[in-house]
């Protein structure tokens, strides 16, 4: 990594106190000036593409993350952090490939694993969303927002099942309006059981079609 310039180190502390007080666009102007003093840094390169994603200017971000990574392809939050200005553009396939790049490069980075999740999640992929989950928690089993995210994602996973066992038992029984209400209305607390009692009617036909010894 270059070494950052004199004069670059002032301008990129005024950027980092304009970031934590939610002044991003300010903030971009101050590593803006650093940049011009230490032009080959990724550090400032990554830190004016958060500040631009921050300010709802992803495009910049995402080239800002792109100087940052021809400086240092290795840099793991770099990689996350440009999937997540991708993603905040629709471009989910392109965003998991930067996630993925990440967690090559550091399997535990957690905001790789957790904004992969969130991707997946959109995508409707709910079981490898909830396995990004997972691993999050078995690195940091005390983070709540993937405790809670999980859940959401087996709940999405649950209706999602259920639609394609309706579609599958309705050739054998007449699916009571109840077992269809819990997907059409997204009813995840009662997923559980419509899918229990689909499985039971299902059994049943089964039994009584089947032929007698």
């Amino acid at each position: 990594m270059a070494t950052r310039e004199e004069g670059a180190g002032v301008w990129y502390h005024r950027g980092q106190a304009l970031c934590i007080s939610r002044d991003y666009d300010r903030a971009v102007v101050c590593y803006d000036k650093a940049l011009e003093r230490s032009p080959d840094d990724p550090v400032l390169w990554r830190r004016r593409g958060f500040a631009l994603m921050k300010a709802g200017r992803c495009d910049g971000a995402a080239a800002s993350f792109d100087r940052a990574l021809a400086l240092a392809p290795d840099d793991a939050t770099a990689w996350q952090r440009k999937g997540y200005a991708l993603a905040a553009m629709g471009r989910n396939e392109d965003a998991l490939a930067c996630y993925e790049k990440a967690l090559t490069l550091d399997p535990h980075h957690i905001l790789a694993l957790q904004s992969r999740g969130r991707v997946l999640g959109v995508m409707c992929r709910y079981d490898e969303a909830a396995t990004c989950y997972e691993a999050v928690l078995t690195i940091d089993p005390g983070r709540g927002s993937a405790a809670w995210l999980l859940e959401r994602m087996q709940e999405r996973g649950d209706i999602e099942a259920l639609a394609s066992e309706i579609r599958e038992a309705e050739r054998f029984v007449e699916v009571p309006a109840c077992v269809r209400e819990v997907v059409t209305e997204r009813d995840y607390t009662n997923a559980g059981i419509a899918r229990a009692v689909l499985r039971e009617l299902t059994r049943r036909a089964e039994k009584s079609t089947a032929p007698r010894p």
